[in-house]
């Protein structure tokens, strides 16, 4: 009988920029839908209406993230577009997307969860940044 820790690498991380919030916002989702499936193969069938509000701007993309993985977790969709609104750590959007199709989407990896390890959202030489990892 025994036992040992042992190094498993389970988690992927993505950096992202943008002139804008919303735009920040936008090339996070995006990010994490091409962790999962072809984004180029999504069509814009479905929409989603999302509303968040968070006390702060890494919270607030912590919970846009974790709700877009929801749900497509509860619902089965995935998004391409997204039209993204935010104003004092209040976020409206409308998500574009359909219900996933192995045979059309190229499902690539599963997503368990946003983490918030290294997650960081800050803005640096007038670009936003925000760097993510997930837990695959």
């Amino acid at each position: 009988m025994g036992r040992r820790l042992i190094e498993v690498e389970a988690d992927i991380g993505f950096e992202v920029w943008s002139e804008t919030l919303e735009g920040l916002f936008k090339e996070a989702a995006l990010a994490l839908y091409h962790i999962m499936v072809d984004v180029s193969k999504v069509e814009p069938i479905v929409s989603r209406e999302i509303r968040l509000e968070a006390p702060d701007l890494s919270m607030l993309l912590h919970s846009w993230l974790s709700e877009l993985l929801f749900i497509t977790d509860v619902e089965g969709l995935v998004f391409s577009q997204f039209d993204v609104k935010i104003e004092d750590n209040r976020l409206e959007a409308v998500c574009k997307g359909e219900e996933i199709n192995p045979e059309k989407h190229d499902p690539k990896t599963e997503i368990k969860a946003i983490t918030y390890h290294r997650f960081s959202v800050k803005k640096e030489d007038g670009l936003w940044r925000a760097t993510v990892i997930v837990d695959l």
